[in-house]
């Protein structure tokens, strides 16, 4: 028998079961770019994922991504020049290959190429949301 009445399935319930209240993620601001663009085309809605929020039901579970102002060039260097593990594509989302986010990531890094301002941009299109 379930414990937690929520129908919800908890993905990682070790935070709750250890009395810990954050869970700490490392999406980076190319991430979130990917997301917004993604939903923009795909769902026709202005969404991307959030950088600090509770999720309900959860026991005061906390959700925060502290590099969401971070770009994804500078974690790998960071974690390079830290010996930290840089673990490639992982998009839990994702049940086959993560091809639509490459393909946006593509997308996005050529329109920089001829627009290098554009990941500002976007950071400041997303920002009511995140």
């Amino acid at each position: 028998p379930n414990p937690n009445p929520n129908p919800i399935p908890n993905p990682n319930p070790k935070p709750i079961r250890h009395d810990y209240n954050k869970l700490v993620l490392a999406q980076h601001l190319d991430d979130l770019n990917e997301s917004f663009i993604m939903s923009a085309l795909h769902n026709g809605q202005l969404r991307t994922m959030k950088a600090n929020y509770e999720v309900p039901d959860r026991g005061g579970l906390r959700v925060i991504r502290p590099l969401v102002y971070c770009r994804e060039a500078w974690t790998k260097d960071m974690a390079t020049q830290n010996n930290l593990p840089v673990i490639g594509e992982n998009c839990p989302a994702c049940f086959e290959e993560p091809k639509e986010r490459d393909r946006v990531k593509k997308l996005l890094k050529r329109e920089e190429s001829l627009f290098s301002e554009i990941s500002g941009n976007l950071r400041r299109a997303i920002m009511p949301e995140i």
